[in-house]
């Protein structure tokens, strides 16, 4: 009779670095960025067919449109996320949150929200708002035991398609 083999867990080997990226960080960024929208892509306001051919201006671009924090292990990025002004709010927005699936678990996702809400906090920020799928239970579990409350809002993830809905948390700084 065969044994089986037992699955080995992944333990990493030494904690990311959790630092803002630079316009040099672009193609990290992209390479990232792009993993999320294909490991979740339901989780993003964007796609992975939308994102694909953006060309190296659009991703420098992104390193200066908010403040992007990204986990970074043995030279690639292992979680990202970016804090920036509200367009249509006055405070803070935590957007574009993801942390590879090899890496949850591992206090990365609470590391990179430190990050950004410091960086808002430094900026003058009072609190800070996001959205959250519902389709992710574990994600809005986590943001809860940081501290943040649902308002009540709920919207389209996307509004090509019907029946995807975030709901709106925000949280003191």
């Amino acid at each position: 009779m065969k044994s089986q083999e037992v699955p080995r867990q992944f333990k990493p080997a030494g904690e990311p670095q959790v630092r803002r990226l630079g316009e040099g960080d672009w193609a990290a960024l992209r390479t990232a960025r792009l993993a999320a929208l294909a490991d979740a892509p339901y989780a993003f306001g964007s796609t992975l067919a939308r994102e694909r051919d953006f060309g190296e201006d659009v991703w420098r671009a992104r390193t200066h449109s908010g403040a992007v924090f990204a986990a970074w292990s043995d030279r690639v990025i292992v979680g990202l996320a970016t804090s920036r002004l509200d367009p249509e709010e006055p405070g803070w927005e935590l957007v574009g949150m993801w942390v590879s699936s090899r890496w949850r678990g591992t206090g990365v996702a609470g590391r990179l929200v430190g990050a950004v809400c410091e960086h808002a906090r430094e900026a003058g920020g009072d609190w800070i708002g996001l959205w959250v799928t519902e389709a992710n239970p574990r994600a809005r579990a986590f943001y809860t035991r940081l501290g943040f409350e649902p308002t009540g809002a709920r919207q389209l993830v996307r509004p090509d398609e019907p029946g995807q809905f975030e709901v709106e948390m925000t949280r003191r700084l």
